[in-house]
């Protein structure tokens, strides 16, 4: 293995798929694009990437009620499709970013775990749709609508897992995390997530206060959505185009997909979880 270098990709893909078959409990119908996408996130270190997709595909079997009923169409997506904008933007220098937007005054219709299916669904047609390999991304959450409210919709058990599928097993290389039209009482719901996030990517996390400027320390204007001053469609329109990746994939976007035949992972699992308490946090 340690002669496999980046550049090799059917070597990796090779040593990647004969992992994958001598482990009764992983799928065997893994695409190729997907093993590298593995190998990739994890800067090539195939041990890590192995890691990275075991637990990829056992905490999707683990969630399966998040990834059935997806349908698009059906009512409870377009409930929560109503109220979310999702925009992806592909930049040069291979770097991604992603924005998610709540447009829920008073969280009426917000629901977590619905928004948390999306997630997986959106992020599933995301991957379905892209076989280049960025070398970075960057998330950028607005929180322009949410309330302590959402203090009596969160899921602490979901939640867990996703923090867990997020940081560990979703491949992409992950590099910001911006908070941006932060409330005053962020830390209150930032607290509650925190515990579950690891010290690399809390570090990774910046909160921004509504009407502020420091966005631009790390984006330029040339990399964000009109919605936050850039040059990108707004957010409404970019959100349009991920419908449609959405449902170009629809059919594939079932409990079927990327699923472990059992909920046992063979691989160590690294992760762990911080419980230490939760210290003030500091609003760029």
């Amino acid at each position: 293995m340690a002669d496999i270098k980046p550049e090799d990709t059917s070597k990796v893909i090779e040593h990647m798929r004969n992992w994958i078959n001598s482990q009764p409990h992983l799928p065997k119908n893994i695409e190729d694009w997907l093993l590298l996408r593995f190998a990739h996130s994890c800067y090539y270190d195939l041990e890590k990437a192995k890691e990275a997709a075991d637990l990829f595909f056992v905490l999707r079997s683990e969630n399966i009620a998040l990834l059935t009923d997806r349908d698009p169409r059906s009512p409870h997506m377009q409930r929560i499709l109503s109220i979310i904008n999702i925009g992806y933007i592909k930049l040069p220098e291979k770097k991604n970013v992603w924005v998610y937007q709540i447009n829920d005054p008073g969280l009426e219709v917000y629901d977590y775990l619905l928004d948390v299916k999306l997630f997986y669904t959106s992020t599933d047609a995301w991957l379905l749709n892209n076989d280049y390999l960025e070398e970075s991304d960057v998330v950028i959450l607005d929180v322009k609508d949410i309330s302590l409210k959402f203090l009596t919709k969160y899921n602490v058990s979901v939640a867990r897992k996703l923090a867990k599928y997020q940081e560990e097993a979703i491949p992409i290389r992950l590099k910001q995390v911006h908070i941006v039209n932060a409330p005053p009482f962020i830390d209150k719901i930032y607290g509650l997530i925190k515990p579950f996030l690891k010290k690399e990517l809390t570090e990774m996390i910046h909160f921004h206060s509504p009407k502020s400027q420091t966005l631009y320390n790390y984006l330029s204007k040339d990399e964000l959505p009109a919605d936050y001053g850039g040059t990108f469609p707004k957010m409404e329109e970019l959100n349009k185009s991920v419908v449609e990746v959405i449902m170009k994939h629809r059919e594939r976007l079932d409990e079927n997909l990327w699923i472990a035949l059992d909920k046992k992972s063979k691989v160590k699992d690294k992760v762990q979880v911080e419980t230490g308490t939760f210290r003030s946090l500091a609003i760029d």
